[in-house]
């Protein structure tokens, strides 16, 4: 039999990537953390975790950490079973997702599932093409990716296209883009990108402005909300989701000074396991998905 108060001890420091965070987010001390993992570990026979920095899942910890995602689903079907309905607290699911999504639509839909259905969620935040590694690790009982292909155990649904323009200050505009947005003047024009991960500018470049070769000067930022901020500021320009640059651009803050865009479609991924929970939350999603997103 396995203690789940060890399996959540080892899924949290996943999550957290340390012993010491993990400590800090069950209220416990680093020690009885570290004894439970151990346990735990002793209990199977076999090493959960690689301690490096950060800290990750082996093979045989990945296992145990989905078999914990789906015996919390599990637990919270019963609950609601034997509860007809009502629930007396607050049901919590953890979610990857990707930070464009939640500074854009995403919000309305979590704001439906916590009003409507009393579910809070954790959020894991990372790029789009990173988060279904949160899934295959157990860590994330669903995530939202740029990828469509389902990983073992998995189901995937099309949820629609985000789609990206450049977006620049005017005074950026001027002083880098005076005479248009070719390959020479992107060479020489700062730009931004979300993490060493993120290959969205790569592609864009890639496909609408070949010559260029190489990544321009940039920063490195992991917020969607900075790069509207760092471009509002004039000192980069980013490219932006349509459904961000919208109001911007009516208001003259900032301009696209390239016709051309960067369409990302986005799935729904999460577990088989039957759930009326996951079944709201992909219905959720996919309906607000459906009412802002493109080709939903």
């Amino acid at each position: 039999m396995l203690d789940y108060k060890q399996l959540h001890a080892l899924a949290e420091v996943v999550r957290q990537g340390s012993f010491d965070k993990a400590a800090r987010k069950l209220n416990l001390t680093q020690s009885a953390v570290s004894q439970r993992v151990s346990t735990l570990e002793q209990r199977v026979g076999r090493p959960l975790l690689v301690r490096a920095n950060p800290v990750r899942a082996t093979e045989a910890g990945l296992l145990l950490l989905r078999h914990q995602q789906q015996v919390a689903l599990m637990e919270a079907n019963l609950s609601e079973a034997l509860l007809t309905g009502e629930r007396s607290e607050f049901e919590r699911v953890a979610l990857a997702v990707n930070a464009d999504s939640l500074a854009t639509w995403l919000p309305q839909a979590l704001s439906r599932l916590f009003n409507q259905h009393q579910l809070l969620t954790e959020l894991i935040v990372e790029d789009e093409d990173i988060t279904l590694n949160r899934l295959k690790s157990g860590e994330v009982a669903g995530c939202i990716s740029a990828i469509a292909k389902p990983v073992q155990g998995c189901r995937t649904q099309p949820l629609g296209t985000l789609r990206y323009r450049m977006a620049a200050s005017p005074a950026f505009i001027e002083r880098y883009f005076a005479d248009g947005v070719d390959a020479a003047s992107l060479a020489h024009a700062p730009t931004v990108v979300y993490s060493q991960h993120d290959d969205l500018m790569s592609r864009f470049l890639a496909r609408h402005y070949p010559t260029l070769g190489h990544l321009p000067p940039h920063h490195q930022v992991p917020s969607a909300q900075a790069f509207v901020n760092l471009a509002l500021q004039g000192i980069t320009w980013a490219l932006i989701p349509e459904l961000q640059l919208a109001p911007l651009q009516a208001t003259g803050a900032l301009q696209s000074p390239s016709p051309h865009h960067l369409d990302v479609p986005l799935y729904w991924h999460s577990w088989r396991l039957e759930s009326p929970t996951m079944t709201r939350i992909a219905a959720v999603l996919k309906q607000q998905a459906r009412s802002q997103l493109l080709n939903a």
